[in-house]
């Protein structure tokens, strides 16, 4: 007999290395930069594509998930993926390790949709947002191995060595999805409500139309696009040149970010699903939280946090920010539950696009504050520029908890379908 968590452990393992690749450039920052010999605004380019193939990506993923079935979208996923990071790793040029990162993203944008389309279909609707607290902790599992472990693999192997052996196990994790996953239970039905990428399309303008969909959306939006512009692109440079922390200790701080998530995601998800029985209240008071957290790093002259006080700060803003796992639940009540692929890949577009911009606009702003210094070829900015940076953050997760607040309240119910019964 298949148990339901057997099938979603290759797919959360394929999950962790996504992530990975989500947060790994923050660790290899200055070797890229040093490699390259690129500026501030060129890194964020590169890390940014990630998510731009995200937002290209999204309803082709919503579509694959929807139509050709899990299974098979994660293993073409993990192919991309492995091929991408092999190719990242031997790049001879910076255009060659920019699709590189293109190649990763692209078997990346399938992997979320796909395990959310998997646990629509093995697991009961009131269990929902449980299972994405869980995908938010184990996601952020992939984010603590692209901390200190993958520093340390960085300074051991090199960067380059690094990234192929991180593409063979991916190849590796692709079998198994093949070997080990089902689509559905045996005897069930299939959750997906398309059968051509056609109706998938034609799903699309229900979902932009509904004024509810959008609130969850734009909040998560906001939170993740601070949280891992932070934590996967300028967290590691900051304390490094602001604090004069060693690599693998600033990794070892930010690695904090994601066990609080990683503690926080699933705990959030429980208190609503069986705690509350609410949505707007949780998602809504992390988010505040959250939002306060910018203001030691946006502001210091206003709230001072001294450097033993960053790990702790670092920990809280992980857990704050595990409100936004609430996203593809609040949007799936508001809408047809039937297309998960299509909700949870729409939902995808804005919170990719808002990261993207904002890795850009970051990467800009600390280029026009750099004053000439630099250390083995890698440029070093005052902590000035990393302030204003960050400033913006906090005006972006401020956005998210004003949109938290406006997400309609289900009460764990499905509203569209409650719409339409008589």
């Amino acid at each position: 007999m298949y148990g339901r968590w057997l099938v979603l452990a290759v797919p959360a393992a394929l999950y962790v290395v996504a992530y990975i690749h989500r947060v790994a450039p923050a660790v290899v920052a200055a070797d890229l930069m040093r490699t390259f010999a690129i500026t501030a605004s060129a890194l964020g380019n590169l890390a940014a594509i990630y998510p731009y193939v995200f937002v290209v990506m999204a309803l082709v993923a919503g579509g694959l998930a929807d139509t050709l079935g899990p299974k098979r979208t994660l293993a073409l996923g993990a192919a991309a993926m492995a091929a991408g990071a092999a190719l990242f790793g031997v790049a001879p040029t910076f255009a060659v390790a920019y699709a590189g990162r293109l190649i990763v993203g692209v078997g990346a944008s399938v992997v979320l949709i796909a395990w959310l389309s998997l646990a629509a279909a093995w697991f009961r609707p009131s269990e929902f947002a449980t299972i994405s607290g869980w995908t938010q902790a184990v996601g952020n599992l992939g984010a603590l191995v692209a901390s200190s472990p993958l520093a340390l693999l960085v300074e051991s192997l090199g960067w380059r060595l690094t990234f192929v052996t991180v593409g063979v196990v991916t190849l590796l994790l692709g079998a198994l999805v093949l070997i080990l996953v089902r689509d559905r239970p045996a005897g069930g039905r299939p959750v997906r409500g398309s059968t051509s990428v056609g109706d998938v399309a034609r799903a699309v303008p229900a979902l932009v139309g509904n004024r509810r969909t959008w609130p969850p959306v734009l909040a998560a939006a906001g939170v993740y696009a601070s949280l891992i512009t932070f934590q996967g692109l300028w967290a590691v440079p900051y304390l490094t040149q602001v604090y004069g922390v060693a690599r693998v200790s600033a990794a070892n701080t930010v690695a904090l970010l994601a066990i609080g998530m990683a503690v926080g995601a699933p705990f959030v998800g429980w208190l609503s699903d069986r705690v509350l029985g609410r949505r707007r209240l949780p998602m809504a008071a992390s988010l505040g939280l959250f939002a306060a957290c910018w203001l030691p790093l946006a502001a210091p002259g206003f709230v001072r946090v001294d450097a033993a006080w960053l790990p702790p700060l670092f920990f809280v803003m992980g857990i704050a920010s595990s409100g936004l796992a609430l996203v593809w639940t609040c949007v799936r009540e508001v809408n047809d539950p039937n297309r998960v692929g299509v909700v949870v890949s729409f939902s995808n577009m804005p919170i990719f696009l808002s990261f993207a911009l904002l890795q850009w606009l970051t990467g800009l702003i600390l280029d026009s504050y750099w004053t000439g210094a630099s250390l083995a070829g890698a440029r070093i900015y005052p902590a000035a520029a990393y302030e204003a940076a960050f400033t913006v953050c906090l005006g972006v997760s401020a956005a998210a908890f004003v949109s938290a607040c406006l997400v309609t309240e289900t009460r764990c119910r499905n509203l569209w379908l409650a719409a339409r019964q008589p």
